[in-house]
């Protein structure tokens, strides 16, 4: 359950890099708007490209995390069906737990 756990966070952390590359490459591509000739357009083509290839990759992030997301849930809630008791007996010093850090913490 930990390797879904981290696979999650570094889906995050990476849809996060996706999300600042592809304003990076939005940006540049509309600085080179006014920009003319072969190379400008072989630069705008490949900036393209990227922005396209990042889009695709951060949707697919999107979609995994949707996956593992729907997953835990559905794990969670066989666990509380099948183990009902215990499902009230974590909650519960769950509760206790974050009531006394509340309590310490003014």
């Amino acid at each position: 359950m930990s390797g879904a756990h981290d696979d999650a966070a570094n889906d995050g952390a990476a849809g996060d890099e996706l999300r600042d590359l592809i304003a990076q490459a939005e940006a540049m591509l509309h600085s080179l708007s006014g920009q003319t000739g072969e190379a400008a357009q072989r630069l705008r083509e490949r900036v393209e490209a990227t922005v396209k290839s990042a889009r695709s990759r951060l949707s697919s992030i999107e979609t995994d995390a949707r996956a593992l997301t729907e997953e835990a849930a559905d794990t969670a809630d066989r666990y509380v069906r099948t183990n009902p008791w215990a499902a009230v007996a974590i909650a519960a010093v769950a509760g206790v737990i974050v009531g006394a850090l509340l309590s310490r913490r003014n």
